[in-house]
């Protein structure tokens, strides 16, 4: 079963203009037994198009600018993270006395 991902806006800045000029966003992880979640922060490109007006951008706007920029490298991370998470959920601390 491959992981599905879930991507999270939690902040943009933007300038003067009311131009995004960064994210920082969330990406979990999910095998639908665990899931891992792990912060992430972009800068975006200045547009080539037509702007759309801060105030009508959309969640689903921005998570595809995100995508869009950092491809799969974020959900490759994730799955690594996750991975690393359900070894550690495995090992045992503590002293034998």
């Amino acid at each position: 079963m491959s992981n599905t991902y879930d991507y999270k806006i939690t902040d943009m800045q933007r300038d003067a203009n009311g131009i995004v000029v960064a994210v920082t966003f969330t990406v979990t992880a999910s095998d639908g037994t665990d899931s891992f979640t792990h912060n992430y922060f972009t800068a975006l490109p200045k547009p080539k198009d037509s702007v759309v007006p801060y105030e009508e951008l959309t969640k689903e706007q921005v998570i595809d600018w995100v995508k869009e920029l950092v491809g799969t490298s974020t959900e490759e991370q994730a799955d690594a993270e996750l991975a690393a998470y359900k070894l550690r959920k495995e090992v045992k601390s503590g002293t034998p006395w």
